[in-house]
């Protein structure tokens, strides 16, 4: 008996260690800065890092320059309110953002702060994403379909069929190619000039977040506390399984990613606020971080956005209302 109390307190010692060490293991961010007092209910980077888009619980929208922590506009979708805003995107350009909140959608001019275009969706908005120079969205809705908006003149190019809510999108800056992930555990891609499936792969859950490479090249895609790959768009092989449980936890939901420019590195955050940096090619980490948690505040921080910056940096905005730098 004694020897097995010893042998016992033995393994919980190393299963500590190995914790401390686990926990250790990921770095903090070099700066951090207060979007938000009650967070956030939805986020998004520049693809340079340098501005946000933020959808705040307590006070809308708000339109924020990262190197100096500045509000730059407060948007919202009625005068005198504060909109709850669930899908927030900012083109490649930067020169656009889109804000939408239930069945509403707004095209914003990141110049002036003036709306340019204000439309009604068919449906409730649960993510959505913006072609380069603003010129279309990608909007998934819970009607079980992603609709293809042309945000700067009005009406709807195309209509995707799901079969589920959509509620993960990503298109190319060209608008040649979209991606949707819904509750029916599918991920699917599109062309988007014809409106036709070029390819569908099928997860182990509901689909949590999808990105595509700049180029189009590459797709990915995570599910809820499941798995998570990269395929080659060109043929739909299956390119890389991301180990969703290498990241603190097993099963692990990766509820952000995005491609580095040169396609060789991908950049992840999950639901327990850990940021990660893998290798496209194996899926091997190369770096972590853990988002920042203010003490005497609710524990807990899911990563809404991630951006590449240039000289190594990096930026990720937790649910909690922090912007994070990140090198």
């Amino acid at each position: 008996m004694k020897r097995t109390v010893k042998k016992a307190r033995e393994l919980g010692l190393i299963a500590v260690c190995c914790v401390a060490l686990l926990s250790c293991s990921a770095e903090s961010p070099v700066r951090t800065a207060k979007y938000a007092e009650q967070g956030f209910y939805s986020a998004a980077l520049s693809d340079d890092g340098a501005t946000a888009l933020v959808g705040s619980i307590q006070h809308g929208g708000s339109y924020w320059v990262n190197a100096i922590n500045e509000r730059r506009f407060n948007w919202n979708h009625a005068p005198g309110e504060y909109s709850s805003i669930i899908g927030v995107d900012i083109d490649p350009s930067g020169q656009f953002a889109a804000t939408g909140g239930a069945r509403t959608l707004v095209l914003w001019s990141t110049l002036t702060g003036s709306a340019e275009g204000f439309w009604t969706t068919p449906g409730d908005i649960q993510s959505l994403k913006l072609t380069q120079n603003g010129d279309h969205a990608l909007v998934g809705l819970n009607d079980q379909t992603a609709r293809f908006f042309d945000v700067k003149n009005g009406g709807i190019k195309h209509t995707l069929r799901t079969g589920a809510t959509v509620r993960a999108v990503d298109v190319s800056s060209d608008g040649a190619l979209g991606i949707t992930g819904d509750d029916l555990s599918k991920v699917i891609l599109w062309n988007m000039q014809s409106g036709e499936k070029i390819q569908q792969w099928t997860l182990s859950n509901n689909i949590a977040s999808v990105a595509l490479s700049a180029d189009g090249r590459y797709a990915f895609a995570a599910a809820q506390l499941g798995n998570a790959k990269i395929w080659s768009t060109r043929d739909g092989k299956e390119l890389t399984d991301i180990d969703t449980g290498g990241l603190q936890h097993r099963k692990m939901t990766i509820s952000q990613a995005v491609f580095s420019a040169d396609n060789r590195s991908l950049l992840i955050g999950g639901v327990n606020g850990r940021v990660a940096l893998l290798q496209v090619s194996t899926g091997d980490t190369q770096k972590e971080w853990d988002l920042y948690m203010p003490t005497g505040r609710p524990a807990g921080s899911s990563v809404l956005s991630l951006a590449f910056s240039p000289g190594n940096r990096f930026y990720a905005i937790g649910s909690n209302g922090y912007l994070n730098v990140l090198e």
